[in-house]
């Protein structure tokens, strides 16, 4: 599914009822930029995510596609689960000891 996310942002910025002026306020642009948004099929994270906040509406949520988006792992932890974990030391006491406290505390919620 190809998402043209200028569309997309113009369809919902029409609905909200919003004056362009105070669009393209709120977003920290012009006017002029705003249809430039519109025609675009593309747009940098940083904008979007402004965008997002001004429309109230998660643009994002366009691009996932069912069961196939990324999801965080289901499965609860257990004392059986292991752990490897790779420790890159300078030299320093001081960051070992801070090594060792995590270590443990990674140790203590296995």
């Amino acid at each position: 599914m190809e998402v043209h996310i200028g569309r997309e942002i113009e369809r919902k910025y029409q609905a909200s009822g919003m004056k362009l002026s105070e669009f393209a306020k709120r977003i920290n642009t012009s006017s002029r930029n705003v249809y430039s948004i519109f025609a675009r099929k593309e747009i940098k994270t940083d904008q979007l995510i402004k965008i997002c906040e001004v429309l109230n509406f998660d643009f994002f949520s366009l691009y996932i596609s069912g069961p196939t988006g990324v999801q965080e792992p289901r499965q609860v932890y257990s004392k059986k689960n292991k752990v490897m974990v790779t420790v890159e030391l300078d030299g320093n006491p001081d960051s070992l000891e801070l090594h060792i406290k995590r270590l443990t505390a990674i140790n203590e919620l296995l």
